[in-house]
């Protein structure tokens, strides 16, 4: 029988990187919505709300990538169709949710401080956060589960004991494991 571990799962290791880099974006750039002058309860609320959506979305965009490419591992070998596509999908999401909770419904607000992309009227820090997070978040997992692929490639696992599922998988798995 095998042992289950967390490393196996790229989502286990996605949604970590996610949540801390997204939370740590949201604090700073509370400084450019009218949340920073809030209390400090009101800000926590904001930024742990706001950092739970950012890693549905980053999951969301990992799963539709994660299909088109019919690999759960396509970011241990990236290419340029499937990390624009995962960084895309984010922007997309962002563009749509700023202007329609900024200037529709009004859920949010800017300061006079952010920049805003006169076009889409939505503002270029949170922009920008779609596209500095999820780069940052594939290459952080990469440079995590990389050594643990090529460990299990030159030292195959005793049975059961494997370190990744799909080790032997010459296309690194797909989304049946």
């Amino acid at each position: 029988m095998r042992r289950f571990r967390f490393s196996r799962v790229p989502e286990t290791g996605l949604l970590f990187l996610s949540f801390f880099l997204n939370f740590s974006w949201e604090v700073v750039h509370t400084y450019f919505y009218t949340l920073k002058d809030s209390d400090f309860n009101a800000m926590l609320y904001g930024w742990l709300h706001c950092t739970f959506g950012d890693v549905m979305i980053t999951l969301a965009s990992f799963w539709l990538v994660s299909l088109m490419a019919r690999n759960r591992r396509w970011f241990l070998e990236l290419n340029m169709r499937n990390f624009a596509g995962f960084v895309m999908i984010g922007v997309i999401y962002t563009l749509f949710s700023e202007l329609t909770n900024v200037q529709i419904f009004r859920s949010w607000g800017y300061n006079e401080s952010m920049p805003v992309i006169p076009l889409v009227r939505v503002g270029l820090t949170p922009v920008l956060q779609w596209l500095v997070i999820p780069s940052a978040t594939i290459f952080l997992l990469r440079c995590r589960l990389l050594p643990l692929l090529e460990t299990a490639r030159n030292h195959p696992p005793k049975t059961g004991t494997g370190s990744l599922p799909d080790a032997s998988d010459e296309r690194g798995g797909t989304l049946s494991h």
